[in-house]
């Protein structure tokens, strides 16, 4: 009986019983900039939007962002200037009468644009612009497979970017403009900070527990070895001061600790900062990030000798993954990841100002390349 009655039912259900929703319309684009991005510069535009044919016929409609539109399906358009442009394309569809539009950001650099490169990733993109007298523009570079980067350097002689891939466990090596990326070490336990000792050409990296380095001209993936060890408090941010030759790093759940690169003198300088993720010397002063309380990270600066501390931020919304000194400027960056933004401010904290924004952009990692 109860078999006859599920056939029952199942024999009388109907198509439009159960309706499936009508397919959506989906703009979408791809686009190929020439003369290498350069202004002036063509971008050719490929029109790739999926439209269902019960929406109708469609008409498409470009804005460039540069006070210039099209109607063409797959237009061609030239930028003669450098910039940011949010090219957005709309798709009007004439039975569903769907209006759908997606926007892209388009950089055009500027030849003969100088300063000195800043670097940063959101955890998943590698991205760079300039410090200047003008507004920041920053492209994405050509890296690619992150899991979750916190931290990067750059290597001023041989111009090359290192990022740290917390979650792959490596620390990935490319060109300064994204190309001829490679694995530089991998098999590592959640490495966040980088330091590059340029007199025994090495680098430093945290782990969980304590700091590792390498040789800098060894490709061998596996070639490392621990330098510190035993800390309880999860080392994240690192620096090295090439005048003392000394390591400092701040720990995630407290402190901030020194040791002398050959091996002897570690020890903790101050022991009651709260936690942080960054570090950098900057003359003969520390820099480092301080949890206060959540949605209230300070930014602190101290004697190399952990005395004389100062404070220089506060109300950062998280813990600070990217901390850099900028000298011709002579500006102390940071990142707010909440609220994606790049902060700056004189070395004692004075004047800030945000000198970059982008909701979303979880600005981590922030290092300088060599100026030009």
């Amino acid at each position: 009986m109860f078999l006859g009655l599920v056939a029952i039912l199942f024999g009388n259900c109907k198509k439009d019983d159960f309706p499936v929703p009508p397919a959506s319309t989906v703009p979408l684009f791809t686009y190929t900039v020439d003369n290498n991005s350069f202004a002036p510069a063509t971008v050719t535009f490929t029109n790739t939007s999926i439209v269902p044919a019960e929406a109708g016929a469609v008409s498409y409609f470009w804005n460039f962002g540069d006070s210039t539109s099209s109607e063409l399906i797959n237009p061609v358009h030239l930028f003669r200037y450098p910039g940011a442009y949010v090219v957005n394309l709309v798709a009007v569809t004439s039975i569903s009468h769907e209006i759908k539009q997606l926007s892209k950001t388009i950089i055009i650099k500027d030849l003969n644009a100088t300063g000195t490169p800043l670097y940063f990733t959101d955890g998943s993109l590698v991205f760079k612009g300039l410090v200047n007298s003008l507004s920041p523009v920053m492209e994405q570079l050509a890296v690619s497979g992150l899991q979750d980067s916190y931290g990067m350097t750059f290597d001023t002689v041989n111009e090359k970017l290192y990022i740290t891939d917390f979650d792959a466990g490596q620390i990935l090596q490319c060109n300064s403009d994204g190309t001829n990326q490679v694995v530089f070490r991998s098999g590592l336990t959640g490495p966040d900070g980088l330091a590059i000792d340029y007199q025994q050409n090495q680098i430093y990296w945290d782990n969980t527990s304590g700091i590792q380095r390498a040789n800098l001209n060894d490709l061998n993936v596996n070639q490392y070895e621990d330098f510190v060890v035993g800390q309880a408090n999860d080392p994240d941010g690192l620096c090295i001061d090439p005048v003392t030759r000394t390591l400092f790093w701040v720990n995630y759940n407290g402190g901030v600790w020194k040791k002398n690169l050959d091996g002897t003198g570690e020890t903790v300088i101050i022991p009651t900062v709260g936690g942080g993720g960054s570090i950098i010397v900057v003359n003969d002063k520390i820099y480092y990030d301080d949890y206060a309380a959540s949605g209230d990270i300070h930014l602190q600066s101290a004697n190399l000798d952990g005395s004389g501390i100062a404070l220089l931020a506060t109300g950062i919304s998280r813990v600070v993954y990217g901390l850099a000194y900028e000298p011709i400027g002579q500006k102390i960056y940071w990142g707010d990841r909440n609220t994606g933004t790049i902060m700056r401010a004189n070395p004692d904290g004075s004047s800030p100002e945000a000198w970059y924004v982008s909701a979303g952009s979880s600005p981590r990692g922030i290092v300088f390349g060599k100026a030009f």
